[in-house]
């Protein structure tokens, strides 16, 4: 398991490494053609946009996949051992619930109807963008599933009273 979320973990942070250079040559360019050729690019201006929600839902995953995101940490400070299991275990679960609903069933729905809208830019269907919300959320999944595994794999082997 461990090598599995080093490998995603690898391969997200350079996507979004990937997807940060882009935009900043992206804006870069935009910035040139806009003030010195004074003849703004529309298409890079779409690029930028569409690399921006690509970059923050991937993002996102690698996020939670690290568990890096915001949390309330008043009550798992203070449970430990099976009580700090179960808790890590239905958080994990309750945010699986809200990725398959949001990013799963809606983002399902998003690529439907981006499939019949096309950039004027660009030309290109919507639905190749709106594709990552369901990458997304299947990522997300994912990680819940690691950290699932993670923390009853440390719960057995820290001792039930150590758990944190």
């Amino acid at each position: 398991m461990i090598k599995v979320r080093s490998i995603l973990d690898k391969v997200l942070a350079a996507l979004c490494a990937l997807f940060l250079a882009i935009m900043t040559i992206l804006a870069t360019y935009q910035v040139v053609t806009r003030y010195v050729f004074k003849n703004p690019s529309t298409m890079s201006e779409d690029l930028l946009s569409f690399s921006f929600v690509w970059v923050s839902l991937l993002g996102t995953a690698l996020v939670f996949g690290q568990k890096d995101h915001m949390r309330l940490s008043i009550i798992p400070d203070k449970l430990t051992g099976a009580g700090g299991l179960v808790l890590s275990i239905f958080t994990e679960l309750l945010i699986m619930v809200i990725a398959v609903i949001v990013f799963l069933v809606g983002g399902k729905d998003f690529v439907g109807v981006g499939a019949i809208q096309v950039s004027p830019t660009l030309n290109i269907t919507l639905d190749w963008i709106y594709v990552i919300l369901p990458i997304s959320g299947i990522l997300i999944i994912v990680y819940n599933l690691l950290n699932i595994i993670q923390a009853i794999q440390k719960f057995n082997e820290s001792g039930k009273e150590e758990f944190q």
